[in-house]
């Protein structure tokens, strides 16, 4: 049984004329009569009575004819999702972000490509990025914006997407929150909330760095995992902070962002993938989100120290 028989069929049980049929779908009468018969020995039964007159469905034919509409709908659905499929225009994206990410980067881009591909699913977490890496690793989350760098990875295919400035954060009734703009010695000798080494060890390692190469050694009073903790516990007079630009603009809390003077590093988030097999709808987001947002500078590679 062919789809082409079937397609047929269902004209003429639209039409009940084989010669207006023909016309329809450009097809020679008696090679649409030979289709016809070859189906219905196929089925078994005739599927239409035919005379001089008129063509009517025999009552097998008004019972074939429901079902064969039905199956071929699934089947030209089957075939529309497969195409889509091929083009990463189909399937669900399972897309992790750091909180700030979730902020800047991640909303703007799923609504955009969504907006062109209406049939992709998405399933976002905010997830810390040491998690995300070892999700990734695991192929349990297909992509991730985390908190560069992340160390030692060579499975993983990371790319720098966003770059700020970091800023140092203290109680807006801290001595330096009237100058806005400080030197990093300026803050020697005075205790520091750090993020949590466990969840980003190469964003902690890049911290304390910026502060060795300060010559300060810190004195950290509090860690925690989440950079809107860390703005809670500055402003709760606990100590001040080195946090991203981006982490703090949209803060309420009580603290000012001091721009620092010193050359320093730039804060980055990066888009990981596998480098393994992935899914084509996979690769059509990390293209797009190449598109709209960079990649922004240099990449960072995964195996870098």
């Amino acid at each position: 049984m062919e789809l082409r028989q079937i397609r047929s069929f269902l004209s003429i049980a639209e039409t009940l004329h084989f010669g207006r049929t023909a016309e329809l779908i450009h097809l020679s009468q008696p090679a649409l009569s030979l289709q016809i018969r070859a189906l219905e020995e196929e089925v078994g039964v005739r599927l239409f009575e035919r005379n001089r007159r008129k063509t009517t469905l025999t009552p097998a034919g008004l019972a074939f004819r429901d079902d064969a509409a039905a199956a071929l709908s699934r089947l030209e659905q089957a075939i529309r999702r497969a195409r889509l499929a091929a083009k990463g225009k189909i399937g669900l994206l399972r897309i992790g972000f750091i909180s700030t990410a979730g902020s800047e980067i991640v909303p703007d881009i799923v609504r955009q490509f969504r907006e062109l591909n209406p049939e992709v699913e998405f399933s976002l977490r905010n997830i810390l990025t040491a998690e995300q890496v070892q999700m990734l690793e695991t192929g349990s989350l297909d992509i991730g914006f985390l908190r560069l760098p992340i160390g030692g990875h060579a499975a993983l295919d990371v790319v720098t997407v966003h770059r700020e400035p970091f800023v140092l954060v203290v109680p807006s009734s801290h001595k330096l929150a009237i100058r806005r703009r400080v030197r990093l010695r300026d803050v020697a000798g005075q205790d520091f909330v750090m993020y949590e080494r466990t969840y980003a060890p190469g964003f902690h390692d890049l911290i304390f760095g910026i502060l060795r190469d300060a010559r300060i050694v810190p004195n950290v009073s509090q860690t925690a995992g989440e950079m809107p903790t860390l703005i809670s516990l500055v402003a709760a007079h606990m100590g001040i902070a080195i946090l991203p630009l981006s982490a703090v603009k949209r803060s309420v809390a009580s603290v000012i962002a001091c721009e620092i003077a010193d050359q320093i590093p730039m804060s980055a988030i990066g888009m990981a993938v596998s480098k393994g097999s992935r899914a084509t709808v996979i690769d059509a987001f990390r293209s797009f989100a190449l598109e709209r947002l960079g990649p922004a500078g240099n990449s960072w590679h995964a195996n870098r120290s």
